[in-house]
């Protein structure tokens, strides 16, 4: 231990002892002591302290977890859009903020941690987006130095409380999306064209709602039978609005639209047109596919009503909106569309997205394709049988 202790005489003549040292890497200037003897014990102190981690510079300041969670929402509102954030920030205060009220990040174990998931899994249907939160909140306390390790790494993931029974269906299989569609022509046909339209463009696309309430009749080239997808609804702070940023990078694209869906299309055009007629406009003053009341678009809580009450009607059990796109993606997939093709079609930025629905195929399809393949193999073996003898 390398010291070189330094002395000054004071005005009143006694002398001081003082010296230098480096201290977790910072270098700094020690005074005031009476004697060299001292200064020395005080030097050597000061890098025995050093050596076991007990300086106060060395000291992490204990935090909340709520005060690091605050600190982490802050700085996710600025890498997402801000209806992502919006969820976040819901699933945040509804299922995660009170239970950690007053907990420090030093005092949860991953016994604590473990009690933790399994009220959250006994609570909710989709609780692992929750845990995520805490996950990347302590992550963070990790890297700050908060805490030396993360007491959720290890936890089990239990199974997830199971949705009620009326929301088991996530999605319709061919026979019952014609039977909804049919329902939903019946239903409002007459007076409410555009929601028949609304959901055999969903069914017919694969599109989410959000786009299919942002297009405006610009979006649709009759002559080509495309559709153009370019913007879509969002939840922000202040409301409802129309966004042209893409959920992904590949959200923007030309959609071929079937002969019969154009002319649904179509047929909604006329009818918009004659509604505004009718209240004295000599054109539509409203560029909106799916306007609302007031002229705008559609807000997006709406069609779950919709959707009810067509499943109601044809007997069906109910499914959210997104559904219908897990039924478009189910039926291509059983259809043999080719897997770039649907990632294209559903706007899927990562394949791997696509390729999930791919292997969540209906059983029922696993079990043909595997009959499918043994009587082609057993045929093919019949064939060189015989073409051999």
């Amino acid at each position: 231990m390398t010291m070189k202790i330094r002395s000054k005489t004071l005005k009143n003549g006694l002398k001081s002892y003082y010296f230098r040292i480096v201290l977790n890497g910072k270098p700094t200037m020690k005074s005031g002591y009476i004697s060299n003897k001292e200064a020395v014990n005080a030097y050597r102190a000061y890098k025995i302290a050093e050596a076991h981690g007990q300086l106060e510079s060395q000291q992490t300041k204990r935090i909340k977890f709520n005060e690091l969670a605050k600190e982490w929402l802050a700085m996710k509102a600025k890498e997402v859009k801000p209806s992502t954030y919006k969820k976040i920030e819901e699933r945040y205060k509804l299922h995660i903020q009170s239970y950690f009220k007053g907990i420090y990040l030093d005092e949860l174990t991953p016994i604590k941690a473990q009690k933790f998931v399994n009220g959250l899994a006994a609570k909710l249907v989709g609780y692992t987006d929750s845990l995520d939160i805490v996950n990347q909140v302590y992550k963070k306390a990790v890297q700050y130095g908060y805490v030396k390790a993360n007491p959720f790494t290890n936890v089990d993931k239990p199974r997830a409380k199971k949705a009620p029974s009326s929301a088991s269906v996530k999605f319709y299989d061919v026979e019952q999306l014609r039977r909804f569609l049919n329902s939903a022509y019946q239903l409002y046909a007459k007076d409410y064209y555009s929601r028949y339209l609304f959901f055999r463009l969903l069914a017919f696309t694969g599109m989410r709602k959000g786009e299919a309430l942002a297009l405006n009749w610009s979006d649709v080239d009759f002559s080509n039978k495309t559709l153009s997808i370019s913007k879509t609804v969002v939840t922000v702070a202040s409301g409802e609005v129309i966004s042209d940023e893409p959920k992904t990078k590949a959200s923007n694209r030309l959609m071929t639209l079937d002969d019969e869906t154009v002319s649904a299309l179509a047929e909604w055009k006329l009818r918009q047109h004659d509604l505004y007629k009718a209240l004295g406009y000599s054109a539509s003053p409203c560029s909106y596919v799916f306007n609302s009341e007031v002229n705008s678009f559609i807000s997006l809580s709406r069609p779950r009503a919709w959707a009810r009450a067509i499943a109601k009607a044809a007997g069906l059990p109910a499914i959210i909106i997104h559904g219908f796109r897990h039924t478009y993606a189910t039926l291509a997939v059983q259809s043999g569309m080719d897997i770039k093709q649907l990632q294209y079609q559903l706007g899927h930025n990562d394949v791997h997205t696509t390729l999930q629905i791919y292997a969540e195929v209906t059983k029922k399809q696993k079990t043909e394709t595997a009959k499918i393949f043994a009587n082609f193999v057993n045929e093919s073996n019949i064939k060189s049988n015989i073409e051999n003898n």
